[in-house]
């Protein structure tokens, strides 16, 4: 079985060439994926993400205060990511325009009443509106996800003339076995209330949009789908069936998009999937944080086109990403960590040539 890259934080580079290629040129060779050289397409296409899960990709971290700034300096001194810059953080305030986003999230339990989703299409968020990716695509106004620096970290990469769409779609609170009466899953074997009622619909109406914007003779292509969820099914009872849950829903995307998927191909749409906050002291459980990320780690070598960043304090070469202060709390991402993490997506699609 071919292995997918890891993104381990000691080797993280991003690259930010126009080509928008990664440092590893064989990169897509470990994944199977067909590369814009060997593609039968000849159409001309952008490209499209689309970005689901929780509260922590919802965005519930704050920007202000000049927390994004000073966490945009602490990732440029790092060196973590080539390219950081603090100067750049206009750009991500008034927005970056070679990446449009159409944003729509809520908290558990709020899905049901529009008034409650903060979304880029205030008066019927269900059917989308795309802007550039700027702060306050979060829960709220003054709050922001790893879109932000997934957006920062493609900028320079789509070709002349084009950009690259973020369908975005988080709902704080959801998972695969919810219960009560407002429940919201993601189990598309078993209760389906979720994605087809909302991300299905969500996504078919973003994908029209962004046909009217790109015009004739341009067609949206589907090259990943970024997922930052588990926290709410990070327990004993639900840790072993957690894969094969995910792995259902990604399939039941894929079938029913294939039509913006390159070749038809289920093998050249990507899920890019994160580990969850794990260590000591998380509300979810250490050892359960830790054997979900685990899961999430295997399930991703497991399969060609799924990858997993690992952002964990307990497996090796792990990222650390933080929760609470500045700009979080204790279940959810600070500044730098949110931004980190958007800045980690942008590397794996660049690292294995997910742009077309």
């Amino acid at each position: 079985m071919k292995k997918p890259i890891y993104l381990l934080s000691a080797t993280i580079l991003l690259s930010l060439c126009a080509c928008g290629g990664g440092n590893n040129p064989d990169a897509s060779k470990a994944t199977g994926l067909t590369t814009p050289e060997s593609s039968a397409i000849e159409e001309e296409v952008v490209n499209v993400f689309v970005l689901t899960g929780q509260s922590n990709m919802e965005g519930q971290t704050q920007f202000g205060n000049n927390y994004l700034r000073n966490a945009m300096q602490a990732v440029q001194d790092s060196g973590e990511f080539e390219g950081v810059s603090v100067d750049d953080y206009e750009m991500l305030t008034t927005g970056i325009e070679t990446v449009r986003t159409s944003y729509y999230g809520c908290g558990y339990g709020e899905i049901y009443d529009p008034k409650n989703i903060h979304a880029s299409n205030k008066e019927t968020p269900i059917d989308g509106k795309f802007e550039n990716t700027r702060t306050g695509m979060g829960a709220k106004d003054d709050r922001m996800g790893p879109e932000l620096g997934a957006a920062y970290g493609l900028r320079n990469s789509p070709k002349e003339g084009k950009k690259i769409y973020f369908i975005k779609a988080g709902v704080s609170g959801s998972g695969f076995a919810q219960s009560g009466e407002d429940k919201i899953n993601w189990n598309v074997e078993k209760e389906q209330n979720l994605y087809v009622n909302h991300l299905k619909p969500y996504t078919e109406n973003c994908l029209n949009l962004i046909k009217g914007e790109i015009g004739e003779g341009v067609k949206p292509m589907i090259r990943g789908f970024l997922w930052m969820q588990g926290e709410s099914d990070s327990d004993n009872a639900k840790i072993p069936y957690y894969a094969d849950r995910l792995n259902a829903l990604f399939d039941k995307f894929e079938t029913d998009f294939i039509d913006y998927i390159e070749d038809k191909d289920k093998a050249n749409c990507a899920m890019i999937d994160a580990c969850i906050y794990d260590n000591d002291g998380t509300m979810w459980g250490a050892q359960t944080s830790q054997d979900l990320n685990k899961v999430k780690m295997d399930n991703a070598a497991a399969h060609d086109n799924v990858y997993c960043i690992n952002t964990s304090w307990k497996i090796e070469g792990g990222m650390k990403l933080k929760t609470g202060s500045p700009g979080g709390d204790f279940m959810h991402y600070n500044t730098e960590s949110s931004f980190r993490l958007g800045l980690a997506y942008a590397d794996v699609i660049l690292k294995n040539n997910l742009l077309k």
